[in-house]
């Protein structure tokens, strides 16, 4: 919409439809509240398993994990390194499910989970189950 200032100067203004697109398009993110997400993974062993986008917070609840061999279930953040190691199944099974509380195991924007083993497996299949909140509401998870 265009107003026409008395000095003969024009200028471009927002209509209210406008405005309310462009205003939805930035606050929809925020307006949903926890979202949460089932991710699929596959590969050979260290897999990384996936990242909350930039601007976005993962709360882990679940992570399984299906070996190809018998193997103890390590799970890491961002690097194998032993002081980002947030979980250890001892069993030496094929399978594994690992739980976390809410707020127990978070992840912030591009920060992954790593899934490795500690024996002869070499590739891992399995799920992870994440509420998802924009950066600034953590509390909600």
């Amino acid at each position: 919409m265009k107003w026409r200032i008395k000095a003969g100067a024009e200028i471009d203004v927002l209509t209210k439809d406008e405005l309310n697109d462009v205003l939805s398009e930035q606050l929809d993110p925020w307006r949903g509240g926890v979202r949460y997400k089932r991710i699929p993974y596959s590969g050979t062993l260290p897999v990384t398993v996936d990242a909350p986008e930039s601007g976005y917070v993962w709360s882990v609840r679940l992570l399984s994990a299906v070996f190809d061999a018998r193997s103890p279930l390590r799970v890491y953040t961002q690097t194998t390194d032993p002081s980002s190691l947030v979980g250890v199944e001892r069993g030496d099974d094929v399978d594994h499910v690992m739980r976390w509380q809410y707020n127990q195991l978070v992840l912030f924007g591009t920060q992954p989970l790593i899934v490795a083993g500690s024996g002869v497996a070499e590739h891992a299949t399995g799920l992870m189950y994440v509420a998802e909140v924009p950066v600034g509401q953590e509390w909600q998870l």
